[in-house]
């Protein structure tokens, strides 16, 4: 059964009134997966589901707000760049790692100042779009 036949599938499943079951749109590369909107007819009027579907499950949407609710749960995992405080933290991440390592090889060795001048520049402004943000 491909992708289209699963959406319709899942609508006539849930709703077991409905009739004319149609895609009327299609949004392929969605949350790696696609998203149809199923329109049918059930007891004489019109309405339309929101079915994603990827290559494990098919999920089902009623309305917008249950699409908003899965669509966030899907888009979770692309948040990790963002917790991490964008490109500024894992690069301020890595320099501290860096320094870390320096210190732990060798204590008496001098951490090189452009690193340190690099650190307390990107801690800054890291620390400071976090003020920004929560203000």
């Amino acid at each position: 059964m491909n992708a289209r036949e699963r959406a319709i599938e899942e609508v006539k499943n849930v709703n077991p009134k409905a009739t004319n079951c149609t895609i009327t749109n299609v949004h392929y590369d969605f949350l790696d997966g696609t998203l149809f909107v199923v329109g049918f007819e059930s007891e004489g009027n019109a309405f339309h589901n929101y079915v994603f579907v990827d290559s494990k499950s098919c999920h089902i949407s009623k309305n917008e707000a249950l699409l908003i609710s899965m669509i966030s749960k899907k888009s979770k995992k692309y948040d990790v760049l963002e917790a991490l405080g964008g490109m500024s933290g894992i690069i301020g991440l890595i320099i501290t790692v860096t320094i870390a390592y320096l210190v732990i090889r060798d204590p008496s060795a001098e951490v090189p100042p452009i690193l340190s001048a690099a650190l307390t520049a990107i801690l800054g402004f890291y620390f400071g779009s976090k003020t920004q943000k929560n203000s």
